[in-house]
């Protein structure tokens, strides 16, 4: 899948370039780059599904339209997901990585 960002925070964390003192702990930032490698390397969202540890769901109430994976325990990363139907791949758009129950 094509991964992209609507989260400039993020995204800088994801490619290393981020400056200043990191609002999350190093083995979180690791294990979201971890993630976000993983989406980037499977061909769509029905792959994630063979990976249990990431809990990927569709989101519910106000958060409909979203999805989650698991960085670890405490927090997740939502995003959406669009079709690019000229390349006919799906396109993840990272949004937010939060802790789960906020």
């Amino acid at each position: 899948m094509k991964v992209i960002f609507n989260n400039e925070k993020l995204q800088t964390l994801y490619e290393g370039t981020f400056k200043g003192k990191p609002t999350f702990a190093k083995p979180i930032i690791e294990k979201f780059i971890e993630r976000i490698e993983t989406m980037a390397n499977v061909t769509s969202s029905i792959e994630l599904l063979k990976f249990r540890s990431l809990n990927f769901e569709a989101l519910k109430g106000k958060l409909k339209g979203f999805y989650s994976i698991r960085v670890n325990k405490q927090y997740r990363i939502l995003f959406r997901i669009e079709a690019d139907e000229i390349l006919i791949e799906e396109i993840v758009i990272i949004e937010e990585l939060s802790k789960h129950y906020e």
